[in-house]
């Protein structure tokens, strides 16, 4: 009914229309809007408006993709800085590559402090602040000063790029973890931590201020990143004084805070030592003093090897009278044994002593000491002795040693199990010990006397 009524009463034309469209888009004035790199177009928790959508699309940020290209180039470098690390290790310290827990500990620091340099993505001031100089002075007291200056030259040449940043942060990367390298030394007091920290703050302070006279910074953003640097550091400080003494408990490695503890005369077995074989206390003290003056003249750890000394004949608590330095009344039960059994008693020491170390928790790196001891070596006294018994039936004389082992004396239950020393530093305790033994069964013990006796 409707429908016939409606008539038109004007007419609508496509290409007018479009030609006032754009018409009315070129009388408007466009609108230049400038973004610094960096710069945040819009924070969580703000309204996103017209202009902040306009810069997202134009930046493609609207749109999730893979670049394949970056992803590559990032796996490039890491495998580059990884092999290096790996082949510097494999060349320089064969010793640690032959050490699966120890590589292990090398790769975990390497990969937390990328991931502490990867984590501020790309703010301003958070790269300053993150304690990437823990990682060298960390493997310094863990290893060695080498593998934390290689560590932390790897890791300065990964700094720029994952932080984003330019060369100032790989320079503050690599300069203050060379100062903490240098201050913390071994770590043998906490003061030496203190100096590490204050060294690290003033190294990368400096950096800071130079960037900043170079025209990076002005004198705010100086103050501000000097700020950061200071907490960078103190944190640094920190994380390495609560932490490696653990890592050295979980990957097995000894360090000097640890040592000097165990070389503290109130440890329970030293005390043991100290009240039940009084002896066999002094002989070990003695023998410390030896091994870490010859350590010293060496160049190997004066510390490990007073410490191991101390604890490698804890195994004498297990039979006090059955050695010479405790028998104060001056009644030798060796006298009424047979060698062989006197020799069996002897040897005897070394598993009863590694079973003492185990029920005392001592570290494994310790304990490997108490057999290298003695070696392989053969008790000469108790070896003579049954030699001599043997060639008896003979007239006494004395017969070759293959005569003496056709009679029936066994030379391999007069040689201690072993294994011989695998160290430097139990190779010069092994010495000491023999050393020290010797001048205390010397009658006469003037100089001239004692260094002939070594020099046999």
């Amino acid at each position: 009914i409707v429908t016939p009524l409606y008539v038109a009463n004007s007419a609508f034309s496509q290409t007018l229309t479009q030609q006032a469209r754009d018409h009315a888009a070129a009388a408007v004035v466009p609108v230049p809007d400038m973004l610094k790199a960096g710069e945040v177009i819009v924070d969580q928790g703000h309204q996103i408006t017209e202009s902040d959508m306009i810069k997202i699309r134009y930046f493609g940020l609207d749109k999730s993709t893979v670049d394949w290209g970056k992803a590559a180039a990032w796996m490039l470098l890491g495998t580059l800085v990884a092999a290096t690390l790996l082949a510097w290790l494999w060349r320089f310290r064969p010793e640690y590559w032959h050490r699966g827990r120890t590589v292990a500990l090398i790769g975990l620091i390497f990969v937390v402090s990328v991931l502490a340099l990867k984590l501020p993505g790309g703010r301003a001031w958070l790269p300053y602040i993150m304690p990437v100089a823990a990682s060298g002075m960390l493997l310094t007291l863990l290893l060695d000063a080498g593998v934390g200056i290689v560590m932390v030259a790897m890791l300065a040449v990964l700094a720029g790029p994952v932080s984003g940043s330019s060369a100032e942060v790989s320079a503050y990367v690599l300069l203050g973890g060379f100062a903490g390298i240098l201050a913390i030394g071994k770590g043998e007091r906490q003061h030496f931590f203190i100096q590490a920290g204050l060294a690290v703050a003033i190294t990368e302070i400096a950096v800071v201020g130079a960037f900043g006279l170079l025209g990076q910074h002005d004198t705010a953003g100086v103050l501000q990143l000097a700020a950061a640097a200071t907490g960078g550091a103190l944190i640094s400080t920190v994380v390495t004084l609560g932490s490696f003494a653990l890592l050295g408990n979980l990957f097995g490695i000894l360090t000097a805070s640890q040592l000097l503890e165990l070389s503290n005369p109130t440890q329970p077995l030293l005390r043991r030592l100290l009240i039940e074989t009084p002896g066999t206390y002094h002989h070990s003290l003695m023998v410390g003093n030896l091994a870490e003056r010859a350590a010293s003249a060496i160049g190997a750890d004066p510390l490990l090897a007073r410490a191991a000394a101390y604890y490698h004949d804890v195994g004498k608590l297990a039979n006090p009278l059955a050695f010479i330095e405790n028998q104060a009344n001056g009644d030798n039960i060796h006298d009424h044994l047979d060698p062989e059994d006197s020799a069996t008693i002897l040897k005897q020491h070394v598993p009863d002593g590694i079973d003492l170390a185990y029920k005392a928790r001592l570290p494994k790196p310790l304990i490997a000491f108490i057999p290298q001891h003695h070696g392989t070596a053969i008790m000469g006294f108790f070896y003579g002795k049954a030699r001599e018994a043997a060639a008896a039936p003979f007239g006494g004389e004395s017969q070759p040693a293959g005569k003496a082992a056709a009679d029936g004396v066994d030379q391999r239950r007069f040689r201690h199990g072993g294994p011989k020393p695998q160290s430097r530093e139990a190779a010069i305790m092994m010495l000491s010990d023999g050393v020290e033994a010797s001048v205390r069964s010397l009658s006469s013990r003037d100089e001239a006397t004692i260094r002939a006796m070594v020099g046999q």
